[in-house]
């Protein structure tokens, strides 16, 4: 069971060797940045609340205090209208399932206690239009570019007054996670119009309420693609899903987002993963798809800040071991290198049980 506004969330508690092993991880992420003069997003940093939420909220006091001090932007994970009230993660939800967000759990009460001081600096994932379709790890799904799913049916966009009370929260930016299947149904294909229409209402909702927006391709370095009545999960760098094909979804993109008021940044792609490792390995390959993505956009004439994620889920703890150099060459200059930090090794263990976990491990 889950308990709404939780008094006393997050009050100060002696730093153990969990506050240390995470700390050390975001640290790694903003010395990595340091030493290549480089600006830094997290896009997800999560933390659960379950039976001890009042600690978990205690170190994520700590850990937004270093983000926000080393000029990282940050967004949580995360809220949404059809996001499940029973799911740990969730820190804004609806009292009535798929209604407007109105009720504030843990981390929704301590994003709200933060936010108005950071300077726009703390902002949240608004999931949904990303719900129906497969994750990171699966190879094959009934999910494909020519079974999309159905709008309101499989996945969703937030309404205004949702936008409304994330903005009266004090934040000033949400993070929108889409699929590449659903808004560009054929690789090097038109843009579906539907779909783009959809992100740009969603644009429009959250500019409104004064919040700016990151789209997110959340596609995990991968493209479902149609084959035999299923969609097979096809990896970009492959044969079938080339770089030049995520250069050319970028292109596309700009040329409709470009200069759209609500629209803070473009995400190239959510924890790309199981790249072909080939001969320059699956990180290289990542880089030198990421740049192509970026040239792309800057070919338009578009300046609009860009987040580059890390290879290999975008850990925050092994950023520096995917990338030992920064990779991206901007004219623009308008960058910043995203990573994802959670702090369970394993989801569903006890806080004390990740102490254990950093204690064997020396922290």
């Amino acid at each position: 069971g889950r308990r709404s506004v939780v008094g006393g969330a997050g009050d100060a508690g002696a730093p153990d060797p969990l506050h240390r092993r995470v700390l050390a991880e975001l640290a790694s992420f903003t010395g990595w940045l340091e030493r290549a003069g480089a600006q830094g997003y997290i896009g997800e940093v999560g933390w659960p609340d379950d039976q001890d939420s009042q600690r978990w909220c205690s170190l994520a006091r700590s850990w937004c205090a270093e983000a926000v001090g080393a000029g990282l932007w940050a967004d949580l994970w995360a809220t949404g209208e059809w996001w499940p009230i029973a799911d740990p993660f969730a820190a804004y939800t609806s009292s009535r399932g798929g209604g407007p967000l109105s009720t504030t759990w843990a981390q929704g009460e301590l994003l709200t206690e933060l936010a108005p001081g950071a300077g726009g600096q703390l902002g949240i994932n608004v999931a949904g239009a990303e719900f129906g379709a497969p994750g990171g790890t699966d190879l094959e799904s009934g999910f494909s570019n020519e079974q999309p799913g159905t709008v309101e049916r499989d996945y969703h966009y937030d309404g205004r007054e949702s936008s409304a009370f994330l903005a009266a929260q004090g934040l000033r930016r949400v993070r929108l996670p889409f699929r590449w299947e659903r808004v560009q149904r054929q690789l090097g294909g038109p843009l579906d119009g539907g779909e783009v229409d959809r992100l740009l209402r969603a644009v429009e909702r959250a500019r409104s309420a004064g919040l700016g927006v990151v789209l997110d391709v959340h596609n995990y370095g991968a493209y479902f693609a149609a084959d035999g009545g299923r969609g097979v999960r096809q990896p970009l760098g492959g044969p079938l899903v080339t770089t030049a094909h995520l250069a050319d979804l970028w292109r596309r993109l700009s040329g409709v987002f470009a200069g759209v008021p609500g629209v803070t940044a473009y995400g190239l792609m959510n924890e790309p993963v199981g790249l072909p490792e080939g001969g320059e390995g699956a990180a290289r390959l990542w880089e030198r798809a990421s740049q192509e993505a970026l040239d792309a956009i800057r070919s338009t004439g578009d300046g609009t800040l860009v987040m580059v994620a890390g290879y290999a889920w975008s850990h925050a703890r092994s950023f520096a071991e995917q990338h030992p150099t920064a990779w991206i060459d901007d004219p623009a200059g308008s960058v910043r290198y995203e990573a994802h930090h959670y702090w369970q090794r394993l989801e569903g263990r006890s806080y004390d049980e990740e102490v254990a976990d950093a204690r064997r491990e020396g922290h």
